[in-house]
C-alpha cells in the first residue's frame, strides 16, 4: 500500500494514475474541501478503476493524525505543495511547503514507513549564469530568489534530514509541467490563453516536461531502487513562442505572434499591483512571475536516462507536440472548442 499527498494536482493525478494501473492499493490523502471528482473522473478519462482507490480525510500539518494513517504503509509521494510567486505568501508557502514536509517526514519515521518520493522543483536548485541547472548546482539565496523557491529549498532540506534519520528518499525536480488538469491555474493556464486566442507571446524560454512523465519517472525511479539522488526531470527546453505555437496548431487557432517586450509586463505587474492595493483582491501576476518568462532557462536532462540504463531500464520522454497533442482534448472538454 502507498500514500500519495497532492493527489488531485496535476502531477498527483497522473501518479495515482500510474500506481493503481501497477495494481498499488493506494491512499490519497485530501482535505474535507477538496474535490475528489477531479482524480475520479480523470481516472474515467483514461479508462482507469479506482476501486484500489481509498480516499483518508486529513491535514498534512497534523502529525498524530499522519502517524495512524500512514500505518501499513510501504511508500510516500509526497505530490503536494503551494505554488505561489506572490510576495504576500511568503508565509504561508513556507508553511505548507517546508513545514509541512517535516511534519511527514517525522510521522513516516514514527509510523516506520521506509520509503519516500519528494516531487519537488527545479526551483530548489541552483543558477549559475552561463551555465545550465543540473542537479548538483548548489542552491543560493539572494534578492532574486522567489519565497516559493525558498519552500521548496526548505522541504528538500527536511527530506534529506529524513534520509539522515533512516529513510530512503529520493527527489524528482520537473521544470515547467504541462497536461490535462486544471485549466484556471499555474502552468495549465497557458492552454487557456492561447485557447481564448491571446496574441501576445514572452520572449524567454524554459524547461518543459509532461505531467506524465512526471509521474513515470517517480515510480520507476523508486521501483528500480535509485535511491538518495535528486533527478531534474525535463523533457525539452524550449522558447514560450514555439510552446504556444505548437498549442495553436493543436486547437487550430492563430498562435501568438506578438512578442511581449520586458517593458510592456514590467508595467503590467505595476498596474496589478495597483489594482490589488485600490480593490483589495489578488492581482492575477506579480513581478516573479512576469520576470521568469523573459529569461532563458537552460537545463541539463539526461541524469534520469543514465540511472534508469544503469538499472537495464529505457527511459524515452514524451515530446512537447505529443504532450500538447494529449492535452487539447481535455481542454475542449473543459472549456469547448474555441471561439471562432
Amino acid at each position: 500500500m502507498v500514500f500519495v499527498t497532492g493527489g488531485t494536482g496535476l502531477v498527483g493525478r497522473h501518479l495515482v494514475d500510474e500506481l493503481l494501473k501497477e495494481g498499488h492499493d493506494v491512499h490519497a490523502l485530501c482535505r474535507p474541501t477538496t474535490n475528489r471528482r477531479q482524480l475520479e473522473d480523470f481516472l474515467g478519462q483514461c479508462g482507469t478503476a479506482h476501486d484500489r482507490l481509498t480516499w483518508v480525510e486529513g491535514s498534512l500539518e497534523d502529525g498524530m493524525f499522519l502517524e495512524e494513517a500512514l500505518e501499513n504503509c510501504s511508500r510516500v509521494y509526497h505530490c503536494a505543495a503551494l505554488v505561489s510567486f506572490h510576495r504576500k505568501d511568503a508565509e504561508v508557502l513556507k508553511r505548507i511547503n517546508q513545514d509541512a514536509t517535516g511534519t511527514l517526514v517525522n510521522a513516516m519515521l514514527q509510523a516506520g514507513v521506509p520509503e519516500m518520493v519528494h516531487i519537488s522543483s527545479v526551483a530548489a536548485l541552483g543558477r549559475k549564469r552561463g551555465e545550465p541547472v543540473h542537479e548538483d548546482v548548489p542552491f543560493e539565496d539572494g534578492r532574486d530568489v522567489s519565497a516559493y523557491a525558498r519552500s521548496k529549498f526548505g522541504a528538500e532540506l527536511e527530506v534529506w534530514r529524513g534520509q539522515e534519520e533512516g529513510l530512503r528518499v529520493l527527489t524528482v525536480n520537473p521544470v515547467i509541467v504541462l497536461g490535462p488538469g486544471d485549466f484556471t491555474r499555474s502552468s495549465s493556464m497557458l492552454f487557456t490563453l492561447v485557447h481564448r486566442g491571446l496574441k501576445w507571446y514572452p520572449t524567454g524560454s524554459n524547461g518543459f516536461v509532461s505531467a506524465r512523465d512526471v509521474a513515470r519517472a517517480a515510480t520507476m525511479l523508486s521501483t528500480n531502487g535509485c535511491w538518495g539522488e535528486r533527478f531534474v526531470v525535463c523533457a525539452e527546453n524550449s522558447s514560450y513562442r514555439h510552446l504556444m505555437t505548437l498549442m495553436a496548431e493543436a486547437m487550430g487557432v492563430r498562435a501568438p505572434h506578438r512578442p511581449l517586450r520586458r517593458w510592456m509586463m514590467g508595467a503590467a505587474w505595476r498596474l496589478s499591483a495597483g489594482w490589488e492595493f485600490i480593490s483589495g483582491r489578488r492581482a492575477p501576476i506579480s513581478k516573479e512571475s512576469v520576470e521568469t518568462t523573459h529569461r532563458h532557462h537552460d537545463y541539463v536532462t539526461d541524469k534520469l536516462e543514465r540511472a534508469l540504463a544503469a538499472k537495464g531500464v529505457e527511459w524515452q520522454y514524451q515530446s512537447l507536440k505529443e504532450t500538447v497533442a494529449v492535452t487539447v482534448p481535455f481542454l475542449f472538454e473543459a472549456l469547448g472548442p474555441p471561439p471562432k
